[in-house]
């Protein structure tokens, strides 16, 4: 799923703004970096699209808080009453792609058992217009639909394909689709905030002090309500490693894939996996620096940050064809790791789109020389 461009409306600071991720051609571009100051809207364009989808898509993230009415925007210049009463609307317009087309009909034949759902109608080359609005619009008996809830599609039918990568994930769990690839073919969003309480979300309290427990609680579409922490996603996948498991595409692993994209963009620092040591029997995931070994827990926060890329990427599923949304990475990371996650995006995953956030001129004069860069705001200012 791609998105080609957005109208925000009335959200946060915003009041009103369009952007286009597409190049000269009308091609999306599989980078785009807004660039500007605090304040100027950068992680409000990231938030609306997480509104605007996260219904229809079943994406579940706490890091885009649900919306309120301190989230309609407010003019500062006097403007005088009116009758209609301000509100939120967000327009996004997304493509499938080839591939999503071929592989959602499969996985909705696939998974009969969950929904009882006909293939989806046919929806021409993959344009699909999404509107969301704040608040949201009441109902026959006058009260209101979910703050989720899409005020309209268009065509009106395509709902059934925003549901694709939901059933192939549940699919993909139950052992119940064709092929497996089906899981790889099809994409979804993902942000990745700028203030993620990274400690908590890589190693957690209790994991760092050898007290990792299972969590019990009930599955919903992108992991589970208690999201497992890094440090518990990379002991899982070292164990299928060991195993033998968790094959991707020819022979090779999810942990190996973690391992070797790490290793691009952060050498010659080496992440080698979930390790046990004799005076270690809890194991941890190590790194490599020259001739030293360490744990996460003693890890950079820059290496933390991009191990959390990388590792949500691929689990539980990885992200191709998807929409990766990551606010101002420069926070925990120097300019030489800056630059070589630029370089190294679009190698993750595959066909996916990034959309960044930056107050970094490092990373501004990155995206100038690709052509991919919106200034939306002066950062001398």
């Amino acid at each position: 799923m791609k998105l080609h461009e957005i109208n925000v409306q009335k959200f946060r600071c915003i009041e009103n703004m369009r952007l286009s991720f597409e190049n000269a051609l009308g091609q999306v571009q599989p980078v785009t970096v807004l660039v500007g100051p605090n304040g100027c809207g950068k992680t409000s364009v990231l938030f609306a699209i997480v509104q605007a989808l996260r219904g229809i898509m079943g994406y579940r993230t706490d890091d885009v808080p649900e919306p309120a009415e301190l989230d309609i925007f407010r003019s500062g210049n006097g403007e005088g009453f009116t009758r209609t009463r301000p509100r939120v609307s967000v327009t996004l317009h997304v493509e499938f792609d080839s591939s999503e087309l071929q592989a959602i009909p499969q996985v909705f034949e696939d998974t009969m058992y969950l929904h009882n759902e006909p293939r989806p109608s046919a929806i021409g080359n993959g344009r699909v217009t999404v509107d969301w609005k704040y608040p949201p619009s009441l109902r026959s008996d006058g009260t209101p639909l979910p703050t989720w809830y899409v005020d309209r599609l268009m065509p009106r039918h395509a709902l059934p394909w925003f549901k694709g990568r939901l059933y192939a994930i549940r699919g993909w769990r139950d052992q119940k689709l064709s092929r497996l690839s089906l899981l790889d073919e099809i994409g979804g969003p993902m942000l990745f905030p700028q203030d993620r309480n990274l400690k908590t979300r890589v190693t957690g309290a209790s994991i760092a002090q050898g007290e990792a427990e299972e969590s019990r609680a009930e599955e919903n579409v992108y992991g589970r309500s208690r999201e497992k922490t890094v440090w518990e996603i990379l002991k899982y996948l070292g164990q299928l490693a060991a195993d033998g498991g968790g094959i991707i595409g020819g022979m090779e692993t999810w942990e190996g894939r973690i391992k070797e994209q790490f290793n691009r963009i952060c050498a010659p620092k080496e992440y080698l996996g979930f390790l046990y040591h004799p005076n270690d029997p809890q194991g941890s995931p190590y790194f490599k620096d020259g001739a030293s070994t360490y744990s996460l827990s003693v890890a950079s926060s820059g290496e933390q940050v991009i191990l959390e890329y990388i590792t949500r990427m691929t689990y539980p599923s990885p992200m191709n064809h998807s929409l990766v949304l990551i606010d101002e990475p420069e926070v925990h990371l120097h300019p030489g790791w800056v630059r070589q996650l630029y370089h190294a995006l679009p190698s993750i995953g595959q066909d996916n789109q990034f959309i960044l956030t930056t107050h970094s001129s490092e990373m501004r004069e990155l995206a100038v020389q690709d052509g991919v860069h919106i200034d939306l705001g002066d950062l001398q200012r």
